[in-house]
């Protein structure tokens, strides 16, 4: 069997976990949300949020997040990029990002380290949890999460040695190996812990480039290594270290003149990352009344994009499409949480943020982009009666941004206003209802290929979000259920599209007089028996827009782009006591927009991934499957004249077709 060179790091180190003591098993324990100010319970928080445990997430055979994001209500994803990194909630989101300036809406975390707009790194093995919060979150993560959060927070150092080798075959010369070692520094001491992975994928990309007669032009090659380590250094003090090192080595090749997986590009493109990253969380109780966290993160990521522009046989020679970015990051937030309730009824969280973003482009001409921003954030819970809690939480962020192209500069700084309001009430063990209202903003900027014309500058926009939801938890009948109303009401919301100048094409963010999104979300989990597990999730959305002072855009009455109407995912799982393990689920989308400067939009499609397998205290192995349909669905979609002769026409970015594979685990 062929291995490509990342796979060598993790075999010379599977001989290291083969003398570890057995696996710690789960303990079943309160999801709580860390994404929240106050690590809430996920079922008295005031907020639609799905969390996909470890567990949840081994069932479906989820790796990456791209295994996960189409099963959750009312979240898409622009397939512009080798993994998702352009990701929509309902219905706001980038589809691409040619600017030079980011200014992501949905906000994305690995392990307390913002990847906002670049999460391509989002690999899920040795993960704890998955947090989608959907809706503004600017209170919670600023300005970078008007349309929602996603918060992937890793396993932590366990006080008892663990271990677990995972390896996984496939179709498209899939090859995945993965390595997790946990535990005390030294047998006889727990006040230092550790834990360490190690996740390799390669695969080919699914593409036949007829050209180079290659079939790898579009593959992935990504090697994932993180290690924490967690020390007590008192009774009333834990300092936790996370270093993350992340590089996606990923060729991009996934356009084809005929819609189909066939490409003719002659030079092919790239779509890699590098990233490397800290963290430190320090927290202390020594404060008599409050838990003191203070969190430190940096990150440095180089990044490369490019394509082939000759990718469908066009006539001439347009050249090579190339946009390579560095992008540094610098986090520091201070926060003071309540141990017990002030006056007898309120609890309290209160913090300070800071964060610096450098980042540089070399596109067709040269860009540096700085960002600093500068908050204060707080919430109180007041508690009426035992069943009973009103919440207010405000955010004020400064931000002062710097671009310079060379010929250009452009330095405008902006204060920004997030606030929510919510009433929860918990009627008994079964049913907690709430209902919020919430603003979200998201900060004005430029257009820099625009400059001396009137769209030079696109004003912040501000977002009301109205939702009621009811989590009810009928322990005796096994069932757990969850669903949401929402309304979106945008002021100036931005829309971001493209026009051709001088042969060119030129992006540019405009400002619309209003917008609304306003839909439902709503999920079970019903466990029939010891053995029988039902699950189903459904998000409706409607969007509107109003407005609009250039013949460029075509959304005003009609729907926002990637906004599908409807998203379904239903699934059941059976696991007997004997160890046979099998599992199916199908999701459904409907057709939705490409984009924000025509009308062509998608098909509807469906998706049906199964797993069947054995398992074990000791070892697991799975049969499995996706899109076992070869259904063939658009993730992305352009329209236009590339001038060969038959005129406007429209091309699609295929997802995955049908993989087969067998994925094996063995605990130590």
């Amino acid at each position: 069997m062929h291995l490509h060179r990342n796979n060598a790091l993790l075999l010379s180190a599977l001989s290291a976990a083969l003398s570890v003591p057995a696996y710690a098993a789960e303990t079943l324990e309160p999801i709580t949300v860390s994404a929240d100010l106050r690590n809430a319970d996920v079922q008295d928080l005031a907020a639609s949020v799905v969390v996909q445990t470890q567990a949840e997430l081994q069932d479906q055979g989820a790796t990456h997040f791209d295994d996960l994001l189409l099963k959750i209500p009312n979240v898409n994803f622009s397939g512009q990029s080798s993994r998702a990194r352009y990701l929509q909630i309902r219905g706001l989101g980038e589809r691409d990002e040619y600017t030079g300036a980011p200014n992501s809406s949905i906000g994305f975390a690995l392990d307390g380290i913002d990847f906002s707009g670049i999460g391509m790194a989002a690999n899920l093995f040795d993960v704890k949890q998955v947090e989608v919060l959907r809706g503004p979150q600017n209170v919670r993560y600023g300005q970078s999460a008007i349309g929602g959060l996603i918060n992937i927070q890793g396993n932590e150092p366990s006080a008892e040695a663990e271990g677990m080798v995972e390896a996984t075959r496939g179709g498209d010369q899939l090859t995945e190996l993965g390595l997790v070692h946990s535990g005390p520094i030294s047998s006889d001491d727990s006040s230092a812990l550790y834990r360490i992975s190690v996740f390799s994928h390669q695969s080919d990309g699914f593409r036949n480039n007829r050209t180079l007669n290659r079939t790898d032009t579009n593959g992935r090659d990504e090697l994932t290594a993180k290690a924490k380590l967690r020390l007590f250094p008192d009774a009333q003090s834990q300092v936790d270290l996370t270093l993350l090192h992340s590089n996606l080595d990923n060729n991009y090749d996934a356009w084809s003149r005929e819609n189909t997986y066939t490409t003719r590009s002659d030079n092919p493109g790239k779509d890699s990352q590098k990233s490397n990253a800290l963290a430190l969380k320090v927290t202390s109780e020594h404060l008599p009344n409050a838990i003191f966290t203070s969190s430190t993160a940096l990150s440095k990521s180089n990044m490369e994009y490019s394509y082939d522009m000759n990718w469908i046989e066009t006539v001439g020679d347009y050249g090579d499409y190339q946009n390579l970015k560095e992008r540094y990051a610098a986090t520091q937030e201070l926060r003071w949480v309540s141990k017990t309730p002030l006056l007898g009824h309120t609890d309290w969280a209160f913090g300070l943020y800071g964060s610096h973003l450098d980042e540089t482009n070399q596109n067709y001409v040269a860009t540096d982009y700085r960002l600093k921003k500068l908050a204060t954030f707080g919430q109180l819970d007041y508690h009426l009666n035992p069943k009973t809690t009103v919440s207010a939480s405000l955010r004020l962020e400064h931000q002062s941004s710097d671009f310079n192209n060379g010929s250009d500069r452009f330095s405008p700084n902006e204060n920004l206003l997030g606030a929510s309001l919510s009433y929860a009430y918990r009627y008994n063990r079964t049913h907690s209802a709430y209902t919020s209202v919430t603003r979200g903003f998201k900060a004005g900027g430029f257009n820099a290929d625009l400059v001396n014309t009137e769209q030079l500058r696109f004003e912040s926009e501000t977002l009301y979000n109205y939702e009621v939801g009811l989590k009810s938890d009928f322990t005796e009948l096994g069932l757990k259920t969850e669903w949401t109303l929402f309304y979106m009401d945008r002021h100036q919301p931005q829309f971001d599209g493209y026009t051709v100048v001088n042969g060119l094409y030129t992006f540019y963010t405009e400002n619309f007089a209003a917008a609304q999104n306003y839909g439902f979300e709503g999920r079970f989990d019903w466990t029939l028996s010891p053995s029988w597990n039902l699950y189903g999730a459904l998000g409706l959305i409607q969007t509107k827009v109003e407005g609009s002072d250039t013949q460029a855009y075509v959304i005003a009455g009609r729907e926002q782009a990637h906004a599908p109407n409807y998203q379904a995912n239903f699934g059941a799982k059976y696991r007997h006591h004997q160890g046979f393990y099998a599992q199916a689920d199908l999701t459904a989308l409907d057709s939705f927009y490409f984009d924000n400067v025509h009308n062509q939009q998608s098909d509807a499609y469906q998706l049906l991934n199964a797993r069947i397998g054995y398992e074990t205290a000791d070892y697991e192995i799975y049969l499995w499957g996706r899109n076992l349909t070869d259904e063939r669905y658009a993730t992305r979609g352009y329209f236009f004249d590339h001038y060969d002769g038959d005129g406007e026409q429209k091309y699609l970015r295929l997802g995955d077709p049908r993989q087969l594979g067998v994925t094996a685990r063995l605990y130590f």
